[in-house]
């Protein structure tokens, strides 16, 4: 009987891990599911959906987008989270997780450690624009004016804690200037008053503010990539006025849950990178303002733990809370 315990632990032992190999060789066998944390038709989803009809074809199994919208991606993203970790479900992952995890009490998880982090899928540099006829000509005129007059420029955002505010914030801490923050709910609202001539300035994606800075309505001051704008050449970039510290971009990624196993989670970032390699998917991609960027998986943890404490310190320091 002494002999026969081992062999019986031995032989349970064996299960479990067969059973992991078969995971990553077997994998998948069945659709295939991403969590989208926000709507249909949106940036996320646009993003998403052409990622995933390219995967299918890599992987040989549908790839079925499940649109969960809320405020700050939460139920979506929780949702991903709390998944099996079985590789048939992934959640599309962002840099909004990041501002979330700082702004939101008691969040059932945690954007670092709750997921195995599978790539990067690209992302979107943040204009900061003014309205044509707001007298505002460049960052170093913004600048002057609010020394001058501190407190009597405003700016909109589309919320406290977006991040447009935060871009704004660092702007304000860096070139040691206070200006007066608008927030409102959402995006289009908040871009409408800044075309109506209610508000003077506004920081928003590059895709929601070139048709209005090809038409004249507003005028470029300065772009948070690392690299000027191909499509706005000559505005130029926040390092380049002195504002290092503003260089972001607000990217996006895709993410299993905690404990999938590694061999999944390479055959997902192979698959997302044969997607992000594809020139029509690309064309697709840059007309919605996203520039595709992959990575390991390990690259893209590390950029979703170094966001989370970025971040993380500026709302806590100006005490952000959402609602």
């Amino acid at each position: 009987m002494r002999f026969l315990f081992p062999l019986l632990a031995a032989a349970c032992l064996a299960v479990p891990l067969g059973q992991a190999q078969a995971q990553g060789t077997d994998w998948p066998t069945h659709p295939i599911r991403v969590i989208v944390p926000a709507p249909a038709g949106g940036p996320y989803d646009a993003t998403m959906r052409p990622i995933a009809q390219h995967m299918a074809q890599t992987l040989k199994q549908p790839v079925i987008i499940d649109n969960r919208p809320s405020a700050g991606n939460i139920l979506g993203t929780q949702a991903g989270a709390s998944a099996a970790p079985d590789g048939y479900t992934l959640t599309m992952t962002g840099m909004l997780n990041t501002l979330a995890q700082a702004e939101y009490a008691g969040l059932h998880f945690d954007i670092v450690k709750d997921f195995e982090h599978i790539g990067t899928i690209g992302g979107g540099p943040q204009w900061l624009v003014a309205r044509s006829d707001a007298g505002i000509q460049s960052v170093p005129d913004l600048v002057e004016q609010a020394t001058r007059n501190p407190g009597k420029i405003n700016y909109a955002s589309s919320g406290a804690g977006s991040t447009g505010h935060l871009v704004m914030e660092l702007l304000q801490r860096a070139a040691g200037i206070h200006l007066t923050h608008v927030p409102y709910k959402g995006a289009a609202p908040a871009m409408q008053d800044v075309l109506a001539g209610v508000e003077p300035v506004i920081v928003v994606p590059s895709s929601a503010a070139l048709p209005y800075v090809k038409s004249g309505q507003l005028r470029l001051l300065a772009v948070s990539s690392p690299e000027r704008s191909p499509l706005i050449p000559q505005a130029p970039t926040f390092a380049e006025l002195g504002y290092k510290q503003l260089t972001m971009t607000a990217w996006v990624g895709l993410s299993a849950p905690k404990g999938t196993p590694a061999p999944i989670v390479r055959k997902v970032n192979a698959a997302l990178d044969a997607a992000l390699k594809d020139p029509s998917l690309l064309q697709r991609l840059d007309a919605i303002g996203l520039s595709p960027r992959t990575s390991t998986p390990a690259e893209y943890a590390e950029l979703v733990r170094s966001d989370t404490e970025r971040w993380g310190e500026l709302v806590r320091s100006l005490h952000i809370r959402a609602n």
